[in-house]
């Protein structure tokens, strides 16, 4: 870990000391605590290098085992702590020198903390820039009438020491990336299909080295599934192996609704869709739920965007894939509303619901990482329970997110068990019992 970012930490802490006293320093230094914690469990996975990092910046040796109990006891990989204001930063909100500072030195310190590992995890980077921008958003509308402001942090702002985080993903081999794809749950047909635009891809590139006529195609793709099956994570691997291979300059990933794309005045629309294909250039764009686009209302401006979209995609097509997705009914609808989009999406990859022996891997996955076991008898309930709820599954089946919601449940579940409970050890606050799947059992009946 950089020494710099300690010693910004140690000026972030007097500089609030001045304003609230020393008593600041402890939930200060829990407010970082914290924010570092969020940005290392957003990729579910928590390194030695990580703990390390952590621990070096805190003064305190912690362990990887010892970081992940505390991202589950105080529920940090939340989705809720993703939106939360810290507490101290609040408060002083319109001290602009200090706030100004807590901005920066978090920009600072999560920087290197997603690289604490030597390598930059896409889903960690998300995270980072998300959080950090919201804080940029929330300190300018506390401060509007001052003039510094902060700008949004992207990828190419993104720095340590100099060093972008797309710099520190150039150690990933293809292999690599290949082995990733390859051991997500499931997914075996949009594995194959990935593989086979690779190859093609690969061919493609060699064919034009070697001076030899480049067969025209369209490299954007339609991704078809019910909410939770993949088709993010997939996306996000696309962007990295493309990168990889040189078919795209940057490999960046941008993700964007219809919300991020139609404005509800004349104009404007073409002006947003224009913006987010400017930062996605190099890269890929997602557009998740793309068939809103095309919802057919009088005087709605999505069909504007679809314009502005085609035009983009046709003239970008050497350096950015474009994915749509959404559910398969709604996207076949989408995709033949406008012939444009027929000619630009000509390849589809359909992203089929979890079966109940996928889900149930998915469960076991998420409670090893957050450093949870299961008892077989949880085990042998939770997959009775997952069986009847994709058996009973409608078009709304949320599948992965489903198993979230369900493994979340069943910690509720367990620290209402466990609350009051004297001399409690670590394998007791670790372990689910068949008890602790009860309540999301009768949640289906």
């Amino acid at each position: 870990m950089s020494t710099n970012v300690k010693a910004e930490m140690e000026q972030l802490i007097a500089a609030y000391s001045e304003i609230e006293g020393p008593s600041v320093k402890r939930p200060l230094t829990s407010e970082i605590k914290r924010f570092v914690s969020y940005l290392l469990a957003s990729n579910g996975k928590i390194s030695d290098g990580e703990a390390e990092f952590l621990g070096s910046l805190l003064g305190r040796e912690i362990t990887s085992e010892e970081l992940a109990n505390y991202i589950t006891a105080e529920n940090i990989f939340s989705k809720e702590f993703s939106t939360t204001i810290p507490n101290v930063f609040k408060r002083n909100i319109h001290n602009t020198a200090a706030s100004y500072c807590y901005v920066n030195t978090l920009n600072r310190i999560g920087g290197e903390a997603v690289i604490s590992d030597k390598k930059a995890d896409r889903d960690e980077v998300d995270a980072f820039l998300a959080y950090i921008n919201m804080l940029c958003d929330y300190y300018n509308e506390q401060n509007a009438d001052d003039p510094i402001k902060f700008n949004h942090i992207t990828d190419e702002d993104f720095k340590i020491d100099g060093d972008t985080a797309k710099a520190a993903e150039e150690d990933e081999t293809l292999e690599e990336l290949l082995a990733e794809l390859d051991g997500l749950i499931g997914l075996d047909s949009a594995k194959r299909n990935v593989h086979s635009l690779l190859h093609l891809q690969s061919i493609q590139m060699e064919r034009e080295k070697r001076g030899l006529p480049k067969i025209p195609m369209t490299n954007h793709l339609v991704f078809t599934g019910n909410p939770g099956t993949g088709k993010t994570t997939v996306a996000r691997l696309i962007a990295r192996i493309y990168k990889k291979i040189g078919l795209l300059s940057t490999g960046n990933f941008v993700e964007v609704d219809r919300s991020g794309m139609v404005a509800g005045y004349v104009g404007q629309t073409a002006i947003e869709v224009k913006n987010v294909m400017d930062s996605a250039k190099g890269g890929v764009l997602f557009i998740d739920e793309a068939y809103a686009l095309a919802n057919g209302l009088s005087g709605d401006y999505g069909m504007e965007a679809i314009e502005t979209l085609l035009k983009r995609m046709e003239d970008d097509r050497e350096d950015m894939v474009v994915i749509a997705a959404g559910y398969p009914k709604l996207m076949e609808k989408f995709i033949f509303s406008n012939p444009g989009l027929r000619s630009r999406f000509s390849k589809k990859i359909h992203f089929p619901d979890y079966n109940p022996e996928e889900l149930l891997e998915i469960l076991q996955y998420m409670v090893k990482k957050q450093s949870f076991t299961i008892s077989e008898a949880a085990l042998d309930l939770a997959y009775e329970v997952l069986e009847k709820k994709y058996e009973t599954r409608t078009e709304n089946f949320a599948n992965a997110r489903e198993v979230r919601n369900f493994f979340e449940s069943a910690v509720v579940s367990q620290a209402d068990r466990l609350y009051g409970k004297e001399n409690l050890t670590d394998e007791e606050l670790c372990r689910l019992e068949v008890e602790d799947f009860k309540y999301n059992e009768l949640m289906i009946e």
